[in-house]
């Protein structure tokens, strides 16, 4: 790809585009936007000379823009996209450009339902901690890395997402699939549609790379036969199966231990610093990624040793007298995950959720199992859904009032707390010292958990989005 002087993007403060500005900036190429969500424009980013109107407008689009990279959820009537076509600016979805950025590389991508940011975050810590200099694009934030970074190493990591068939966008050398299960069905109409276009992306994957494969998730490893790629690795937490392995494995805490095998021999000791069995699922399937790219076993336990996490991921802000936690749990799957991570934890006390839904439509469709998953908690709290690409129809038919009726009908402590300012009354009704109150969800519910916390401005911040969580 020539280099451009100016790329405008527009729906800049999303999670995938905005991982794009350090990286071009880092090339020196002058970045302008535009985000109508409301957030305000992150200091690093002003710091780096990046323009970004509040609203999308012609005005924001001047004609030495070499290239206009947008969001999925923009679009072709976009003010700012249709400017472009008139002058003859070429516009490119933010996967398009994410794919011609790492076919200058070697790509190393990372897809499934969950698990793809956690292990997207791993591989490029990896990589990064091994002196590898990594490029990466990913849909969470390290501790002192960030959500993006260009490197001067060959390695190019990015979180691979299904959503608008985005990943078909890519052409990695290597791939991991954590998992494949229903989900933005939204986009997709079935299980058997979701499953076609993985295997359209696993495809993309050379007959000479690598493609890592979830042992124990069977959806996944039915499109292992009809793979391009030859070497297939697979990872499981079952001693029986998988090319790689964790074995001897003691969860607990905040935090794991096991040995990591895998092939050739390969057996090292690992001390992994955040909870749960899911996580050591990801760092088996970051373990094998990371093992191709040519790192050693010793210097892949010395990084997982050290990993910080990701935010959002059961990001602890807060620990005494009660222990705060956000999370981006926006699945049943993740749901479940999560409080089995809690309760490896061992609180003293009790293990309470905020629980905003994240769309109408993914509440309508799996309301049951959303209703198992939460029914769990010592006690849990269900806002009003969070709207994102609804249709009218999806947010007449389903209702938080519906979920906790079916939670209850499972014999679960649960509260109907529609607005942030109900959950909070409710929180300080019940929360005593020792508990851990997990807050949940994919939309504006981080912002309730961090003035729940105590942090620095987030009164303020609460005050902008009152009426997104309203």
């Amino acid at each position: 790809m020539q280099k451009p002087g100016k790329v405008h993007l527009v729906g800049m403060l999303g999670t995938g585009v905005r991982g794009l500005v350090s990286i071009l900036r880092a090339r020196n190429i002058h970045v302008s936007g535009s985000d109508s969500s409301g957030e305000s424009l992150p200091l690093e980013f002003q710091r780096l000379g990046v323009e970004c109107s509040p609203v999308h407008e012609e005005a924001n689009l001047g004609s030495d823009v070499d290239f206009l990279v947008h969001t999925a959820a923009v679009g072709d009537d976009n003010a700012e996209i249709r400017k472009a076509h008139r002058l003859g600016i070429p516009v490119l979805k933010y996967s398009e450009f994410l794919g011609k950025l790492m076919g200058e590389g070697r790509g190393l991508a990372v897809a499934g339902t969950h698990g793809k940011t956690t292990t997207s975050s791993m591989t490029s810590w990896i990589l990064y901690s091994a002196g590898k200099d990594p490029s990466f694009v990913i849909g969470g934030r390290i501790p002192q890395l960030g959500s993006s970074r260009q490197g001067k190493g060959r390695d190019f990591v990015a979180e691979a997402c299904e959503y608008d068939r985005s990943f078909l966008q890519l052409r990695p050398e290597a791939a991991v699939v954590t998992n494949v299960e229903e989900e933005h069905l939204d986009c997709f109409k079935d299980m058997e549609e979701i499953l076609g276009v993985f295997q359209q992306f696993i495809n993309r994957v050379p007959e000479t790379g690598l493609l890592v494969l979830n042992a124990d998730d069977p959806q996944t490893m039915s499109l292992a036969p009809a793979a391009v790629c030859r070497n297939i690795q697979t990872f499981s937490l079952d001693p029986t199966v998988g090319d790689w392995q964790a074995s001897q494995l003691r969860s607990g805490g905040l935090g794991a231990a096991f040995i990591l095998t895998g092939p050739d021999g390969i057996r090292q000791r690992v001390e992994l610093g955040i909870p749960g069995r899911h996580n050591v699922k990801n760092a088996l399937a970051a373990a094998a990624i990371c093992s191709w790219a040519g790192v050693s076993a010793e210097k892949i336990s010395e990084a997982l040793e050290s990993f910080p996490g990701v935010h959002r991921r059961f990001e602890i802000l807060a620990r005494d007298p009660v222990t705060v936690i956000d999370d981006y749990a926006h699945h049943p799957t993740e749901v479940e995950a999560l409080l089995g991570a809690a309760r490896d934890v061992g609180f003293s006390g009790k293990v309470i959720g905020v629980f905003q839904p994240h769309q109408f439509s993914r509440l309508r469709q799996m309301l049951d199992a959303f209703a198992e998953a939460l029914a769990g908690f010592d006690e849990i709290l269900v806002t009003k859904p969070y709207k994102a690409r609804d249709s009218r129809e999806d947010q007449a038919a389903v209702n938080s009032n519906m979920l906790t009726r079916e939670i209850e009908l499972r014999g679960g402590t649960v509260s109907d707390t529609p607005t942030f300012g109900d959950a909070r009354a409710r929180l300080d009704e019940i929360v005593l010292a020792g508990d851990a109150v997990i807050f949940m969800g994919a939309g504006s519910v981080t912002v309730l958990a961090s003035e729940y916390a105590g942090k620095p401005g987030a009164i303020e911040i609460v005050g902008k989005l009152s009426k997104v969580g309203a």
